[in-house]
């Protein structure tokens, strides 16, 4: 029996329903994996949780947060270190009968199978079961993830569950039932021992690269992860080559039913829908992008740093995806440093916009990111913030990306168990977006897919993930298009409808990609065998784009260099970030983003860059905040040209003499009291009071520019506006004055002026 997680119901509902019978609430099925020595009986697990079979058990109260241990267990701690890997690791969920024989850690998504409509769950098949059946593409997938694992997981001793029963298969994802601590330090030598048991049994295309991958890790001619990647990497593109691949994509952004203007943004634009085939071949290889922001700062800024953020990374990864679609293979270290840099460029452009602003602390504007690009067979997704990324199999919906909220942050630091810390108040606050500070200390994901069988991926914001959203629609909406029972376009279009019904509390954006794999007619090549000598410095590729410090972020340019990267074991970098991450922790733990726009980031010194506001307006963004940050409120402006102000907003094609308030010549300072934005046509006013007039003009007289007092004491001409701005009966306006003036006539005619203060009504 479940009890409904609805606090005003409450109803016992049977295990085999899918929604509570009396509130009609969704029923989390959450099966759990109790990891431990001790027998298992039903006298161990207390009033909530219920026995199913083997070491399986259901949670029977999923609407109450389970208790965390404290302190906290030391066989606890690498679940929670290695937390960023759950896409392939189960997280700990609850600890029962602790310090006793039978003390058992409940383990919330482990290797069980969803119910999908069975009455039972099962445990996914281990690697050993699954191995004979797969392709050679998903047989080196899974070696492939295995390799990336095992540096983390030798660190935190418990590599051995790479090697057992405790390493299973989920579709083209590999995962762990859970996580037992190491008897001995282990080696690659190890890795090697296991990858031959599975050499006779291999596809027969690959069985002698595996063969010889083995006998080199044991020889200890391959000597560190980073080369075994390597090699896999290679043998992935070789394997690749046997396959037909077709991507679908669509994405949708809406405003929702609750906010006044929407803040996401997507790349490529809302109602995108398109399809790529890619075979074998540089002709038949293009990459495909998929960007989602959600912005943060508010009506003051929020859906300026998500604008400015997509244009930014789609203009600095131009030249690498131009070039991706004439290459039949890439190099995966110079593809992911330039998603690095087009990151680092959005971050500076943002920021630097903040600055040129005056925006401090809470005021700051910002935007979380997540990316989806593919390239052939392999998928990078880049993120920073809680816009998240999710993995569809035919049996699972996998989160791809890890929060980066308190609640992350607290899980990581020992603080509790996240099913515990997530309802915890405040936890869902981020610690870093991108325009909060400098490059230096933001810490993005770039995470790297193996596309070995079908799959959909979804990218969305928190508009439709709050509430475990995607864990309520997957089936119903992703399924169908993993099956090729529904086009990406619909499913995002019922995603958008189905999160304004059921959340409804901001904006929302959903991306889908899916995925289909077919084997060529022809029958696969051979994968060549390893080559490690060659591979011990490997290489970059010839053409990058090059972040230079001197330049703007849109001033990338793609530059012809060879560069020779350092072995990974060896590069000063890690230490380099560890450095900065630990100079920056204080920062970072006080960086709390809220999604209604409070902020707590410190304050950064001002852009000593003056081409800033004009570098911001060259990535594409139509917004006229971008070309005069100044208009945020409370700010002080001069005016360089005469202006008129009305005494409320109204349509550009409505004249009315009853709304003209009056004049302000050359010369006036104001002070920005609020903006609006005119639902009618989308146009955007502000609000000015007047502080000091200077040179009243004549009445009657058209209001036409003024000279301007250059640097060096000259006159110097103002630009001119679109046309006089003629008064039907010019009143010259008063200290004091307040009256609105449409935002795109103001921002040429003002510059910042310094802080006064204005004369109260």
């Amino acid at each position: 029996m479940i009890r409904c997680p609805n606090p005003e119901c409450q109803a016992i509902n049977p295990e085999g329903s899918d929604y509570c019978a009396s509130c009609q609430t969704f029923l989390p099925h959450r099966y759990l994996w109790a990891a431990g020595q001790g027998k298992l009986g039903p006298e161990h697990l207390g009033e909530r949780y219920a026995w199913q079979h083997q070491r399986v058990v259901l949670d029977t109260q999923p609407g109450l947060p389970p208790e965390s241990p404290e302190p906290m267990p030391a066989e606890v701690w690498p679940y929670l270190m290695l937390a960023p890997h759950s896409l392939h690791m189960p997280q700990p969920y609850a600890l029962l009968n602790a310090g006793t024989d039978h003390e058992l850690l409940l383990l919330d998504v482990a290797a069980i199978a969803p119910r999908l409509g069975e009455r039972k769950p099962r445990l996914l098949p281990t690697l050993r079961e699954a191995w004979q059946s797969a392709s050679s593409l998903q047989q080196l997938s899974w070696l492939w993830q295995v390799a990336g694992l095992w540096p983390d997981f030798t660190e935190q001793q418990i590599a051995s569950s790479l090697l057992g029963d405790q390493l299973r298969v989920q579709g083209s994802l590999v995962t762990l039932l859970a996580l037992p601590q190491d008897t001995q330090p282990l080696t690659l030598e190890a890795l090697g021992g296991f990858g031959k048991t599975l050499v006779a049994q291999a596809q027969p295309s690959i069985r002698e690269f595996l063969e010889s991958l083995c006998t080199q890790l044991i020889q200890g001619d391959i000597a560190t992860p980073e080369v075994l990647v390597t090699c896999l990497d290679q043998a992935i593109v070789a394997a690749a080559a046997g396959y037909q691949m077709d991507y679908g994509l669509a994405v949708q952004t809406d405003q929702g039913p609750s906010r006044k203007r929407n803040e996401d943004a997507c790349y490529p634009a809302s109602g995108t829908s398109q399809t790529h085939a890619v075979g074998p071949g540089p002709q038949n290889n293009p990459p495909l992008l998929l960007l989602v922001c959600d912005g943060i700062g508010g009506h003051d800024g929020g859906d300026v740093a998500s604008r400015l953020a997509i244009a930014t990374i789609q203009q600095q990864l131009a030249p690498l995806l131009e070039q991706l679609s004439t290459q039949a293979t890439h190099d995966p270290v110079a593809v992911t440093l330039a998603i690095e840099q087009a990151v680092w460029a959005a971050n500076d452009q943002i920021s630097q916009h903040n600055d040129q602003g005056h925006r401090q602390a809470r005021d700051r504007m910002g935007t979380t990111l997540v990316m989806a690009l593919v390239i052939g067979v392999q998928i990078y997704i880049a993120h920073i913030g809680d816009s998240r990324a999710y993995h569809i199999g035919p049996t699972s919906c996998r989160q791809i990306t890890f929060d980066d909220d308190v609640a992350a942050r607290e899980v990581r630091l020992g603080y509790g168990f996240y099913a515990d810390v997530a309802h915890r108040p405040g936890t869902g606050a981020l610690i870093q977006a991108l325009g909060m500070g400098s490059s230096a200390s933001l810490h993005m994901s770039v995470q790297r897919l193996i596309l070995s069988e079908d799959t959909v991926l979804l990218l969305c914001s928190d508009g439709l993930s709050d509430y475990d959203r995607v864990e309520l629609f997957w089936q119903t909406q992703l399924l169908p298009v993993l099956r090729q029972q529904a086009q990406p376009a619909t499913a995002v279009t019922n995603l958008v409808q189905l999160a304004n019904q059921y959340n409804g509390h901001d904006n929302i954006t959903v991306g889908v990609i899916s995925g289909r794999i077919q084997p060529l007619k022809s029958s696969p090549s051979s994968v060549a065998k390893p080559a490690p000598s060659e591979l011990l410095t490997p290489t970059l590729s010839k053409t990058r784009p090059i972040l230079q410090p001197e330049l703007q972020p849109t001033e990338v340019q793609p530059t012809e260099v060879s560069v020779a990267a350092p072995s990974p074991k060896n590069s000063p970098w890690p230490i380099l970030v560890g450095l900065v991450g630990v100079l920056g922790l204080a920062t970072a733990i006080t960086m709390l983003v809220f999604r209604e726009g409070p902020m707590a980031f410190p304050p950064l010194p001002a852009s000593s860059s003056p081409q800033a506001v004009q570098d911001s307006s060259e990535v594409g963004i139509a917004d006229d905040e971008l070309a005069s940050p100044s208009l945020a409120p409370r700010s002080y402006l001069q005016l360089i040209q005469p202006i008129a102000l009305l005494s409320a907003p109204q349509l550009p094609t409505v004249a009315s003499e009853d709304n003209a308030l009056g004049q302000l010549p050359t010369g006036t300072v104001v002070q920005v009291l609020t903006r609006q934005d005119l639902a009618a046509d989308q146009s955007r006013w502000v609000k000015l009071k007047v502080c000091t007039v200077n040179g009243q003009q004549s009445s009657g007289q058209a209001l036409t520019g003024a000279a301007e007092t250059g640097p060096n004491g000259t006159d110097v001409a103002p630009e001119p506006s679109e046309s006089p701005v003629t008064l039907p009966t010019p009143v010259p306006l008063t200290s004091g004055s307040e009256g609105w003036i449409l935002e795109a006539r103001l921002a040429p005619m003002a510059r910042a002026a310094e802080a006064l203060t204005c004369p109260s009504n």
